[in-house]
């Protein structure tokens, strides 16, 4: 083989070389956050008068399909992307004229655990 045609061969090696190992590396980047990282999880807690849980209360997380009640200690948890979210949650007493729902907006980082309490006031009904 003449050094022509080594040095072709050499630089055709390299191109497929890289070619392979780019393709092989799509969408597997070792610095891209996992599929796990950019969740976080968001704990609803909503109490009776501020003293005790208050289960079956109906949680939604608006402008997603998330919704569930709370357990027998009043909690309900959820997964969900990082970001800014709005927590929704049913048939609570609140002061002053009765409302079918309160919200309240909560900032949910990945990888972390945030908290949102809501108070089911039963004398304000």
């Amino acid at each position: 083989m003449s050094l022509r045609g080594w040095n072709q061969f050499v630089a055709c090696a390299l191109v497929t070389t890289w070619c392979a190992l780019a393709l092989v590396s799509c969408g597997h980047s070792p610095t891209a956050p996992s599929h796990q990282a950019i969740l976080g999880r968001l704990l609803v807690y909503v109490s009776q008068n501020g003293m005790a849980a208050s289960p079956g209360k109906t949680i939604e997380i608006l402008d997603t399909s998330l919704r569930q009640t709370t357990d027998a200690h009043g909690m309900a948890l959820f997964s969900l992307p990082a970001g800014s979210h709005v927590v929704r949650a049913y048939d609570l007493g609140t002061p002053g004229p009765g409302r079918p729902f309160v919200e309240q907006s909560v900032e949910v980082q990945s990888g972390r655990t945030s908290r949102v309490e809501f108070n089911d006031c039963t004398m304000c009904r």
